[in-house]
């Protein structure tokens, strides 16, 4: 076969190489000669490929004491966390790739900030997603409210040892007898539901109203947060397993009180505060009970404090966007965290100025004046009238003392410096003191008849060399 003519314009390279192929070959030959001594890094598979996040983001990488501030707990804790949730942790087809350990870190950062993106060290993991954070949260927090899970961390003492060792520890630290707990209140906002709203409108907004009760050392005792915001604090309580409990230990003879702040009614197994008694009262036995209870009262704020201080999710300015059963079990799950950084001697992370000054102004707005229209049981008046006549017949009296005198001018306290060192000197002197002063001094014991200037009763520190001569540096120190 014929070779094909050659087409015009053909260049052939085989036979004859024209000036500009040797250009570029020349150029290209020192190009990759330039180029030789960079290492070329074979490219990995991308099935062993780990993402970079996730190596550089170890939560357990962290120092302990940045470890407890992101998520509030100890590494240890936390570990111990993972493995106690693990068989009641629901099941997940979704999110095969991610581990239960991976889940519960997710939702203590959501529980400690409020917020979905997951920030550990200051640094925010690229591989966590606020979809990812969503599930976390939903699955840790069904798994934190298994009945196992709530009765070992939260449980009320329905043994008679275990009431006697609560009892005893609130007598040594506030003086009150028989308490077996301190109740009150707090709302914890949510979103505005599709039904029933009016039953969780507290006022201002749509919120869970969560009963607290907790024993001396801030531990929450019990824990009710399925109230809507509008209910009131006995109508909470009346409803509670715990008032038929209290009830029928004071039926039987044994006093159970809890103390309750005054939005409460007060009744047999409740304390509450006597109205119409101020800082400004006189001292009685009403006046002193009323000190006595409000000192007690704080174990109650105390808790709630650390509480939302530890998890912020509870605070006023988060929460808006979960529905009301989704709140009641968040709420609980902190509660049992709550306990556990306790039992442990965990610190707590305080609130910033501007979120404690917010939140007490949405609880303030939130709970609203104290009901004045109460009705208290008879029963529970009597309870109380014992209880502040055996508190004052109990009181530590002091032995007794002269009235605090009132502030002294400049010259009162000059004539009792003087007065006190007339006591002070010798015997052996007092023939040295001039024989007006006896009498300067008993015919100005008025206070208002004292003369501007008085003979000092002792030889004088500082004087010019000239004997005789009265002092008039009675105010100087002495060396």
């Amino acid at each position: 076969m014929a070779d094909k003519p050659p087409e015009e314009g053909y260049i052939s390279v085989v036979d004859e190489e024209p000036e500009i192929f040797e250009l570029l070959k020349w150029d290209s030959s020192h190009t990759q000669k330039q180029q030789e001594p960079r290492p070329v890094e074979k490219a990995k598979s991308p099935e062993k490929r780990i993402p970079k996040g996730r190596e550089e983001c170890d939560p357990f990488d962290l120092a302990d004491p940045a470890f407890i501030e992101s998520y509030r707990l100890s590494k240890e804790l936390a570990r111990n966390l993972c493995e106690e949730l693990k068989p009641v942790m629901p099941d997940s087809t979704k999110s095969i790739e991610f581990s239960v350990e991976s889940k519960v870190m997710a939702a203590l950062s959501f529980y400690a900030t409020g917020k979905y993106q997951k920030s550990i060290g200051g640094k925010t993991d690229p591989s966590i997603t606020q979809y990812f954070v969503s599930t976390a949260v939903q699955q840790v927090t069904e798994a934190m409210n298994h009945p196992t899970i709530v009765k070992k961390y939260i449980h009320f003492p329905h043994l008679r040892n275990e009431r006697d060792i609560i009892k005893a520890r609130f007598y040594v630290k506030y003086g009150m007898p028989n308490v077996v707990g301190c109740i009150d209140c707090t709302h914890v906002p949510i979103a505005r539901p599709d039904d029933d709203q009016k039953s969780h409108f507290n006022k201002s907004y749509h919120s869970k109203k969560v009963q607290v009760i907790c024993d001396s050392d801030l531990n929450i005792l019990s824990v009710d947060a399925s109230a809507g915001g509008s209910l009131s604090n006995d109508a909470i309580l009346n409803r509670h397993a715990v008032r038929i409990d209290l009830e029928s230990l004071n039926h039987s003879g044994e006093q159970c009180w809890l103390i309750g702040g005054p939005y409460y009614t007060q009744k047999r197994f409740i304390m509450t505060p006597i109205p119409k008694i101020t800082k400004k009262s006189p001292v009685s036995p009403g006046k002193y009970y009323t000190n006595m209870h409000s000192q007690t009262l704080t174990a109650a704020t105390d808790t709630i404090k650390h509480l939302k201080s530890r998890w912020k999710c509870l605070q006023a300015t988060c929460n808006k966007q979960f529905d009301p059963p989704s709140v009641t079990t968040i709420i609980v799950a902190c509660c049992v965290l709550h306990n556990i950084c306790n039992r442990y001697g965990l610190p707590v992370i305080p609130m910033t100025q501007t979120e404690e000054r917010l939140e007490a102004m949405k609880q303030k707005v939130a709970s609203g004046p104290i009901p004045r229209k109460q009705v208290d049981d008879q029963n529970g008046l009597q309870a109380r009238n014992g209880l502040v006549e055996r508190l004052w017949n109990e009181r530590r009296v002091l032995p007794e003392s002269t009235p605090p005198k009132k502030r002294m001018s400049k010259k009162d306290r000059l004539l009792e410096g003087y007065n006190n060192t007339a006591q002070a000197q010798p015997s052996t002197q007092q023939h040295h003191q001039p024989q007006d002063i006896n009498i300067s001094r008993s015919q100005h014991d008025d206070p208002s008849k004292r003369p501007r200037l008085i003979s000092m009763p002792c030889n004088p520190t500082y004087n010019l060399g000239m004997p005789g001569m009265a002092p008039t540096w009675a105010h100087y120190p002495q060396q």
